[in-house]
């Protein structure tokens, strides 16, 4: 009899319920996955915007070809909207390339202000600096002055331009 409580106390001790698992969450797909998926739907987007393209070269051709067939041979640049449509095409060309210049030279502008802006801003701090250590009396700012001083503080915080 002893051997038999022996048996059933090991196997008490050894036998236990099982475990649950651990919920299974899904962290989603991996990066790399992300980002195949992006590049697919920025290849989508390519496509797409090419097609666009074809197509408007495609209705552009097929109005000059319209055009040159119902217009007569001896009609003037002025009255011939195919020569419009080349010197549309050619003022299109050139206004993307002012634009892009302009954009350029705002950008310059931009990081001109900012420097001009910084480098007051530190000169009137050394000039505040030398003005405490020499214990100069100088005599307050006019409105005028500190409504300047103020405008140029702000900008300096917001990073903006001046006006």
């Amino acid at each position: 009899m002893r051997g038999f409580f022996l048996h059933h106390i090991r196997f008490a001790t050894i036998w236990a319920p099982p475990l649950r698992p651990p919920p299974l969450v899904f962290p989603g797909p991996p990066e790399e996955c992300k980002l195949f998926n992006m590049e697919t739907a920025v290849n989508k987007l390519e496509a797409l915007f090419q097609k666009a393209e074809s197509d408007l070269d495609y209705i552009e051709q097929k109005l000059e070809f319209e055009i040159r067939k119902s217009l007569p041979e001896d009609a003037s640049v002025q009255e011939n909207p195919v020569k419009l449509l080349e010197q549309l095409a050619t003022v299109k060309s050139r206004f993307k390339s002012l634009s892009a210049q302009l954009e350029t030279i705002a950008a310059d502008q931009q990081k001109s202000v900012d420097s001009i802006q910084a480098t007051i801003g530190n000169t009137l701090k050394i000039v505040q600096h030398l003005q405490q250590q020499t214990d100069f009396q100088v005599s307050p700012f006019s409105q005028e002055e500190l409504c300047a001083l103020q405008q140029l503080e702000n900008l300096a915080m917001k990073g903006g331009s001046v006006q």
